[in-house]
């Protein structure tokens, strides 16, 4: 058949408990090719079901797979009939074998409808995979990817997570793992902990399961070799110093503030883009230590914000586990949203508050849309990550961008400011020389900003993948169908030269399959008809051919002899038998040329030549011999016929059957007569007739059909031997003469009028006794003696001689 649909599954079947049975419409070969997957709403949880009427389901096939594809399958539990419940759903797809089990072998015999199944076959397992592929993460046509070969073993991917790294390319890294608190000795910790170093403020990341001992700093611990450094807070405290003392820099400078007045006003002319033009320098000032002030209080305000923000992020992503967990990492209750990635099944989590249940997060609809938009265009987020170095310096100064950023006219203002010799900023910066410095309190608290800026590039590879991975792992059984059919898939790989061999040639199996065709139904084809169509009728056991308005019989031309094999004594032969080696045999009834030969090996028609050498395929004739392309398989079945040249089909046309059809063993001449005689060549002749024929007696041979001479019976007009004595010919006139014959001889017509106006001659006669009369106007003529033993009555004449 010709598949032309790509549709490989059924769309999903919602139950309602009133339905058990459910179509399908997709070929397949058997029962077991087909699979059923099954999933309950409320828990995500797909299974596939088990064939048998005893187990999940059964399959029901339609008879002819190639016109009317696929059927349906009906849901069984214990041995009787299941409708599907509410609350769950069915797909109804397919899992071919992928085996190639078609075997075409060479002078072998097969039907069409064994190569289309193949190519079939064929497709259907490319629908598989492809349906596979299409559900699986794929990156598109324009990006550029490098290598997506995984090369760390178990113990190196170990609690890492799939990640882009920081050139865009697919790689195994370290994820956010579990935040424990402060360090603390005797405590056992596992890969992934976080916990903080109060002598220093750094965090460090667990990479090694381990027992603390010692003391802090972690640095230089016993253990220090089971933590990574991941928020270096001691080295943000020397960042935050190095800016106190820029601050008292900026103190000394803002005594020369005031004669900055007069530049100022140059200043506020370059800078026409801002929102705000200052007119004085002391006015700029005002505003500059305003800013400085809001300044400190975001500062502040960011602090709080961070580590709220800090303990609300351990509160909602809980890291791996093993299983559902019931608590949060604090001990408190699980909040609604909150995440976990499930170490078992790979699937990341949410938390359900309303119904308390864990959710897998599948992205749907628009959502995955988006996220899919997003992943596409994650090398633009990856050259962001190249200029990690400034966004950190941002980063570093955070809260005061976030303030100033909603007044960034006078910003400007500001900065056109410090290019000047004296500064009125720094005259203003002479305000903020307080006991505690408003700007030392933001750098006591620049660690978190640090942290978060200095990690900035693994948030935010972690938000763009998170995704993704969310729908792989939403996917997994189909990604985990390919790999467990993986062995299928690189034996079709294996073969695909054949394969494609086949589809090289598809347009002459194509052709092959539109020219002939066969079935069991006894019906002969009412559609895709074309002039020199064949067909074979298995009901009828006769192969026909469409004349163009009709199917006809196929007729032997001529005559035609099946032919026997012996040995050919030379090269190529030398057996009188097919052994596998002779190629060259002599046959019983060989044609004039190769056309005439229809020559069967295996139940394949070979291919006729001309000349008499070894031809490169099919046979030749070399005389009475034929010479095969290649040696016969030994014992291969055979038959070699020789049609000859003239037509015979059914009953002659009148004209149409001349003398030398006939087979005569000699020509005729004018009157000729054909004659049987077994003893001459197709035991006919033709003879002549006699100028003075000679006489001929007949016996009296009732019913002898061997006699040479009949007669038209006068009963019935038959054709017959005559049954009578002394019957003759006369040997000068031919004409037929009798002596005595059976009757009264009243019927007798055509009498000579020498014969008495037609009544008898008694000759040598006696008449019985009894009467016997001449009527009037009738005589009788007789010749020698005649013996009267009644009465002669004589109305008319009666002559004696």
């Amino acid at each position: 058949m010709t598949i032309n649909s790509t549709t490989r599954k059924t769309s999903s079947f919602v139950g309602n408990g009133n339905t058990a049975t459910y179509p399908f419409a997709f070929k397949v070969f058997t029962d077991a090719d087909v699979v059923v997957k099954k999933l309950e709403t409320a828990t995500s949880i797909e299974t596939t079901l088990t064939l048998g009427v005893s187990n999940d389901y059964i399959v029901t096939l339609s008879a002819d797979q190639n016109s009317s594809a696929g059927g349906s399958i009906t849901l069984k539990s214990g041995g009787n009939d299941q409708n599907l419940a509410s609350g769950f759903s069915i797909v109804i797809t397919s899992a071919v074998t992928p085996l190639q089990g078609t075997d075409l072998t060479n002078q072998g015999g097969f039907y069409p409808e064994v190569i289309n199944d193949a190519l079939d076959k064929a497709v259907i397992l490319h629908q598989q995979q492809q349906d596979e592929i299409d559900r699986s993460i794929r990156f598109s046509l324009t990006n550029t990817i490098g290598s997506l070969e995984i090369t760390e073993n178990a113990a190196a991917r170990k609690n890492k997570v799939l990640a882009f790294d920081n050139a865009g390319e697919f790689s195994v890294l370290k994820e956010l793992g579990t935040y424990r608190g402060n360090w603390a000795a005797s405590t056992a910790y596992v890969v992934r902990d976080l916990v903080k170093d109060t002598s220093t403020n750094n965090i460090f990341f667990c990479n090694t399961a381990h027992t603390s001992s010692g003391a802090q700093p972690l640095t230089t611990n016993t253990h220090s070799a089971n933590w990574d450094l991941i928020v270096d807070a001691a080295t943000a405290t020397t960042s935050a110093t190095a800016a106190a003392t820029s601050a008292t820099a900026a103190a000394t400078s803002a005594t020369a503030a005031a004669s900055s007045a007069t530049a100022a006003a140059t200043s506020a002319t370059s800078a026409a883009t801002s929102a705000t033009t200052a007119t004085t320098k002391a006015t700029a000032a005002d505003t500059a230590k305003t800013a400085a002030e809001t300044a400190k209080t975001a500062a502040e305000t960011a602090q709080t914000a961070a580590e709220t923000a800090l303990d609300s992020f351990d509160d909602r992503y809980l890291g791996v586990k093993s299983s559902n967990p019931t608590l949060d990492n604090d001990g408190a209750a699980l909040l609604d949203g909150a995440l976990y990635f499930n170490g078992t099944s790979n699937i990341m989590r949410v938390y359900d508050l309303g119904n308390t249940t864990w959710l897998d997060c599948n992205i749907t609809g628009s959502n995955l849309t988006n996220t899919n938009t997003v992943a596409a265009a994650i090398a633009n987020v990856n050259l962001t990550g190249g200029s990690i170095a400034n966004v950190n310096t941002v980063a570093t100064n955070i809260g005061s961008v976030n303030t100033v950023a909603g007044d960034i006219a006078k910003v400007v203002t500001v900065a056109n400011d410090l290019n000047e010799t004296v500064s009125e900023i720094e005259t203003a910066a002479a305000d903020l020389q307080e006991t505690t410095s408003e700007i030392d309190t933001v750098a006591a608290a620049i660690t978190n900003v640090d942290n978060v800026g200095n990690n900035i590039a693994n948030v935010n590879t972690v938000a763009g993948i998170s995704a993704n991975v969310t729908t792989v792992a939403g996917n997994n059984a189909n990604v985990t169908t390919v790999a467990g059919g993986i062995t299928n898939v690189n034996n079709v790989g294996g073969s695909i030269a054949n394969v494609n061999t086949c589809a090289t040639n598809l347009t002459g199996i194509n052709s092959f399959a539109a020219r002939y065709r066969t079935d069991n139904t006894g019906s002969n084809p009412s559609t895709d008809l074309d002039s020199g169509d064949l067909f074979y009728n298995q009901s009828s056991e006769k192969l026909l051919v469409y004349s163009g308005s009709a199917w006809e019989e196929t007729q032997t031309i001529g005559s035609f002899f099946i032919n026997t094999i012996s040995s050919f004594s030379g090269t190529g032969g030398n057996s009188a038998t097919f052994n596998g080696s002779a190629y060259k045999f002599t046959l019983s009834d060989a044609g004039t040329f190769a056309q005439q030969m229809i020559v069967s090996i295996n139940g394949v028609i070979q291919k006729p030549n001309s000349g008499t050498g070894q031809p490169a395929e099919g046979f030749a004739l070399d005389g009475a011999n034929i010479v095969f392309s290649s040696p016969p398989a030994n014992s291969a079945p055979f038959f070699i016929v020789t049609i000859g040249s003239a037509v015979s089909i059914g009953t002659p046309s009148a004209g149409t059957v001349t003398e030398a059809s006939l087979n005569a063993s000699n020509n005729p001449t004018n009157d000729f007569v054909l004659t049987a005689d077994a003893s001459v060549a197709g035991g006919f002749k033709w003879a002549a007739i006699a100028s003075t024929p000679t006489d001929i007696t007949v016996a009296d041979e009732s019913n002898d059909t061997s006699c040479n001479v009949l007669f038209v019976t006068a009963e019935t007009g038959d054709l017959a031997p005559k049954t009578g004595t002394n019957l003759t010919f006369n040997s000068n006139t031919g004409a037929l003469g009798a002596t005595s014959f059976t009757g009264d001889g009243s019927a007798l017509t055509g009498i000579a009028s020498t014969s008495l106006d037609g009544c008898g001659y008694e000759n040598d006669q006696t008449i019985a006794a009894g009467s016997y009369s001449i009527a009037a106007n009738k005589g009788m003529h007789s010749v020698g003696p005649i013996t009267n033993n009644g009465t002669v009555t004589v109305s008319g004449t009666w002559v004696i001689s």
